[in-house]
């Protein structure tokens, strides 16, 4: 399997309420396919997975790779479809809000969906502590 979960970015916002539109398809051949729910349907684990990466991503750019956006919590899941092996997914999040907590660290509220086509299958409202690396402290010093 390769560990990509944004295949393409879509569209970008950053100005307003940001927000960032993904594209993932799961390929017939990747390893998440062996689990209970049978060879062709994505786990519902991989589409949790590609919302907190979605969000993840948004956060990233939002902040313009100064903190690195670690998820935290789910406080709400909705799996309300399926998506096949092959089905090109689009993944939308937006930033609900953004917080100081500490020097360096902040959270971060995103809110997800997940659609095969324009039928929605997936939502959630993710959390993220965002974090200053070692590398990021050591580049902003030089």
């Amino acid at each position: 399997m390769r560990y990509q979960f944004v295949d393409e970015i879509v569209s970008l916002a950053l100005d307003g309420t940001p927000g960032i539109e993904v594209a993932k398809r799961f390929d017939r051949g990747d390893d998440v396919f062996g689990g209970r729910q049978g060879p062709d349907r994505v786990p519902e684990s991989m589409l949790l997975e590609l919302m907190a990466m979605t969000g993840g991503q948004l956060i990233d750019r939002h902040l313009r790779g100064s903190r690195l956006p670690l998820l935290l919590e789910v406080p709400e899941c909705h799996l309300d479809g399926a998506a096949s092996a092959g089905d090109r997914l689009r993944a939308v999040a937006t930033l609900r809000g953004l917080t100081p907590v500490t020097d360096g660290t902040s959270a971060a509220e995103t809110d997800a969906e997940v659609y095969v086509g324009v039928a929605p299958i997936a939502r959630a409202r993710l959390m993220f502590v965002c974090v200053e690396t070692p590398e990021m402290v050591a580049g902003a010093n030089t």
